[in-house]
C-alpha cells in the first residue's frame, strides 16, 4: 500500500501526478498544515519537519518531492525515467534547475503576497518577476522551441513533470507566459495530460 500525505494545494500534487502517470494505486491522506494536522505526534514521527508531502510505502517512509518522485519513477515501471544514465542525469539537471533557480523566485513573490496590507515590497516582486522571465527565455525557450519536451528524444518524462509542477504556480501569481510561446505551449501540453487532471481532482 502506498500512502501520500498532503493536500492538493501543496507540493504533494507533484507526487500525486507521478502516481497518476504510473497508474499506481495509492491512498491520499489530505492533511491541512494550516489546521495543525502536520504537527501531530503521529505525523511528526514520520516527518520531523512537519511538512508535506510524505510518502509511506510498505513501511518505507520518504519526504521531499524530488526524492519521492524519483523513488516512484524508479520503483514502478513506466516511461517517466529514462533507462540510460545520461537520460537520468538530464532529469536530475532539469529538476535541480527548477528547484534551485525557478522556485525560489516564485516563493519570493508568494511571501510578499502574504504580508499584511501595505507591508509587501513591490520592488522585490518586480525583481523576481523579471528574473523569472529572463530564466525562461535563457533556459526553457531555446529547448522547447525545437522539441515538444525537455528531453528532446524521450517524450514526456519526469523532467517535464517536475519542472511543470514548479511552473504551475506562475499563473497563480499573475505571471503570464504569453511572451514565451514555446514554454506556454509546452505547459499547456503538460497540463492537458489526463494524469494531471486526475491529480487536480483530489482533495
Amino acid at each position: 500500500m502506498i500512502k501520500i500525505y498532503g493536500w492538493r494545494k501543496s507540493r504533494a500534487v507533484r507526487c500525486m501526478w507521478v502516481l497518476e502517470e504510473l497508474g499506481v494505486d495509492y491512498q491520499q491522506v489530505p492533511l491541512n498544515p494550516h489546521a495543525g494536522e502536520t504537527k501531530t505526534p503521529e505525523y511528526l514521527a514520520m516527518n520531523p519537519a512537519g511538512k508535506i508531502p510524505t510518502l509511506e510505502h510498505d513501511g518505507f517512509v520518504l519526504s521531499e518531492t524530488v526524492a519521492i518522485n524519483h523513488y516512484l519513477a524508479s520503483t514502478f515501471p513506466g516511461s517517466l525515467l529514462p533507462a540510460d544514465a545520461r537520460g537520468q542525469a538530464k532529469v536530475l539537471q532539469w529538476t535541480s534547475w527548477a528547484i534551485s533557480d525557478l522556485e525560489p523566485q516564485i516563493v519570493a513573490i508568494m511571501r510578499e503576497g502574504r504580508r499584511a496590507e501595505g507591508q509587501s515590497d513591490a520592488s522585490r516582486v518586480a525583481a523576481a518577476t523579471t528574473e523569472i522571465h529572463g530564466m525562461i527565455d535563457r533556459v526553457l525557450e531555446p529547448v522547447l522551441a525545437r522539441s515538444e519536451y525537455l528531453l528532446e528524444t524521450q517524450g514526456f518524462t519526469l523532467a517535464d513533470l517536475n519542472v511543470a509542477s514548479v511552473a504551475s504556480s506562475l499563473g497563480v501569481f499573475g505571471i503570464s507566459l504569453q511572451s514565451h510561446a514555446a514554454t506556454d505551449e509546452w505547459l499547456k501540453r503538460c497540463f492537458a495530460r489526463p494524469a494531471w487532471q486526475r491529480a487536480q481532482a483530489k482533495p
